[in-house]
């Protein structure tokens, strides 16, 4: 009697979390939601001993109203500011609705300075991103890539 309760039980706990998992899609890894955007994989490249800076990359889709990212924190750095173009150095960073826009190397990034510790290939490290409407979001930062050696 006692195997045919337990059997059933774990039956019952089995089919519920099945269930779980088909009614509440999961969360990709590297992706962070707002009402009004998604952030996608914020990234940036392991540093070489010594260096006090850090490039800071990252995209967002899914906009479905106008924002701006207009400052950022982390424990792993004293400041961070606004790098390429003919921005100025505060973060100030236009996500139009509709399009996919993007911090990349090549192009507009921000620039994490006064680094506090080596970034290490393989960690994440926290990150808060604040937006004009979206608000603050809690994110992490994937050290993806080795340093430029």
């Amino acid at each position: 009697m006692n195997q045919k309760l337990g059997r059933r039980r774990w039956l019952l706990q089995a089919g519920a979390a099945l269930g779980a998992a088909l009614a509440f899609p999961q969360a990709r890894a590297c992706e962070f939601d707002t009402l009004t955007l998604r952030v996608v994989k914020p990234w940036t490249r392991a540093t070489a001993p010594g260096a006090t800076t850090a490039v800071l990359c990252m995209e967002f889709d899914e906009v479905t109203m106008d924002d701006r990212l207009i400052g950022l924190s982390t424990p792993i750095a004293k400041g961070a500011r606004m790098v390429g173009g003919e921005r100025g150095e505060a973060i100030d960073f236009r996500i139009p609705r509709g399009v996919k826009s993007e911090l990349s190397e090549s192009g507009l990034h921000i620039q994490l300075i006064g680094l506090k510790i080596p970034l290490l290939m393989g960690r994440e490290y926290p990150l808060m991103l604040v937006f004009e409407r979206a608000g603050v979001v809690a994110a992490d930062v994937d050290v993806a890539y080795d340093y430029y050696g």
